[in-house]
């Protein structure tokens, strides 16, 4: 039987755009498969638990990530672990729940002078702040020549510029993303700069 290289290109593109349909559907039931999990556990009232469902899994959806954030409300840690999960879209209509909600709203749609501007109205004072606000004021004061609200503190001014520094590395944007990645994926500051 013979063949030629143009059939071979064809059936190869064939297979690679199976495989690349499977995919998305495998990861698809994924997420959906979380999603269902999640809301049984926050119906029984375990927050933390249903925290833990797919937490090692870097795909999500919005249902996914609106169940997340309502545990992490729940439980009062939405300004501390809110961007150690993936998120996807905008905040929609979640600053009008108003507190860290509207808060991490802010921080979602990457609205840094909004944020500081809502920030004093649920925190009267810097101290004692939630991780995700406190690397978004240290962004915030590193961005603006002129901050509205002037914030350091001295171990997330030394962590940002290690950050800055890592990324003067790489000329690659890939590689630089990775390389941030690797050490920053967890912060405010990886999903500021590169989602």
């Amino acid at each position: 039987m013979k063949f030629s290289v143009r059939r071979i290109w064809q059936y190869t593109l064939i297979v690679a755009m199976l495989v690349l349909v499977i995919g998305i559907a495998i990861d698809k039931r994924d997420v959906r498969h979380y999603a269902d999990r999640m809301e049984r556990l926050m119906a029984d009232g375990d927050y933390e638990g249903a925290l833990h469902v797919g937490e090692r899994s870097d795909k999500t959806d919005r249902r996914l990530m609106l169940l997340r954030i309502d545990a992490l409300g729940h439980l009062h840690q939405l300004g501390d672990r809110l961007f150690t999960y993936p998120l996807t879209g905008h905040s929609g209509s979640l600053a009008q729940r108003g507190g860290d909600y509207a808060l991490c709203a802010c921080l979602i749609d990457k609205q840094l002078d909004r944020f500081v501007h809502l920030l004093p109205k649920y925190y009267p004072s810097t101290e004692n702040l939630p991780h995700h606000y406190r690397e978004a004021l240290v962004l915030y004061n590193h961005l603006r020549a002129n901050p509205a609200l002037v914030y350091h503190d001295d171990v997330m001014d030394t962590d940002y510029r290690d950050l800055k520094q890592l990324e003067r590395q790489y000329s690659d944007r890939r590689a630089r993303q990775m390389a941030v990645f690797q050490q920053y994926e967890k912060t405010y500051w990886y999903y500021f700069g590169y989602k």
